[in-house]
């Protein structure tokens, strides 16, 4: 069972597990960034400085003790390659999943509307985080992540805890044709059932439900209903709480998915 909390200075959402590790989305509030990025942008990916920037990681992870050296992370490409990480491999290249089993390293990802997959296998005390845009939801890495962690580390799909974190909701991913289509034929039709639905506002415009995708995948690659989280709270909706890439028009922070076992 997770249970969803938000930290006192409201700078991150945690999804605590009994002896689970540290899995942490964080907000847009408590940190040194001006403007479009204020204040706690944890991306590079913008116009925002990056002593801000440094600043803004450190303010979160010093918070338990650990230090910038310890954060893994790599390029996201909007793609469904996973690794694994370790001391060994603090750069984890291009990819859009991270996954270990050593303690102290920090797996971190960012994000500003696509959905952050967390994972946690307490039997092979294994952990992981994925970045699924719409590009990786489409292209099955929900299901691609419990693949890897049967595969690479054994585990069970029924060991495993996931947690579907905070994105763009169906209220406002609203999308054109093609990548309806696109939906339609890289994904089994009762995936998409009741989650794909026509904008009656504009024709050729869709709104599409990534979560309940995502959690849908998750629970077809066998992880129990009562095993996956989903944080059901719209990033472009809550502005004051979250950047939004689509809400914002591109000129906006990143926040941050971190994970880490204790």
């Amino acid at each position: 069972m997770i249970k969803m909390r938000i930290n006192e200075h409201e700078r991150y959402f945690s999804y605590d597990s009994h002896d689970g590790p540290v899995m942490l989305f964080t907000t847009r509030r408590g940190g040194v960034s001006p403007g479009p990025y204020s204040s706690l942008n944890m991306g590079y990916s913008t116009r925002d400085s990056k002593d801000n920037v440094y600043g803004n990681r450190e303010i979160v992870v010093s918070e338990f003790g650990l230090t910038l050296g310890d954060m893994v992370t790599s390029d996201q490409v909007h793609g469904v390659d996973l690794v694994e990480a370790g001391r060994k491999n603090m750069n984890a290249g291009r990819c859009d999943g991270i996954f270990t089993r050593e303690k102290g390293i920090v797996l971190s990802m960012y994000f500003a509307d696509c959905v952050p997959l967390f994972f946690f296998d307490a039997k092979k005390r294994v952990a992981g985080l994925v970045h699924a845009g719409w590009r990786g939801t489409r292209g099955d890495i929900a299901r691609g992540a419990v693949r890897f962690m049967r595969e690479r580390y054994a585990s069970s799909p029924g060991d495993i805890l996931a947690v579907v974190g905070p994105s763009i909701g169906s209220c406002c991913f609203e999308v054109g044709g093609e990548v309806e289509a696109s939906f339609e034929e890289g994904l089994p039709e009762n995936f998409l059932r009741g989650n794909i639905r026509r904008s009656e506002a504009e024709a050729g415009k869709f709104f599409i439900d990534l979560k309940r995708i995502n959690a849908m995948l998750l629970q077809q690659a066998g992880i129990g209903k009562e095993n996956i989280t989903v944080h059901e709270i719209c990033t472009s909706c809550e502005k004051k709480v979250f950047f939004s890439y689509r809400r914002d028009s591109g000129d906006t922070g990143r926040m941050a998915g971190l994970v880490f076992l204790k």
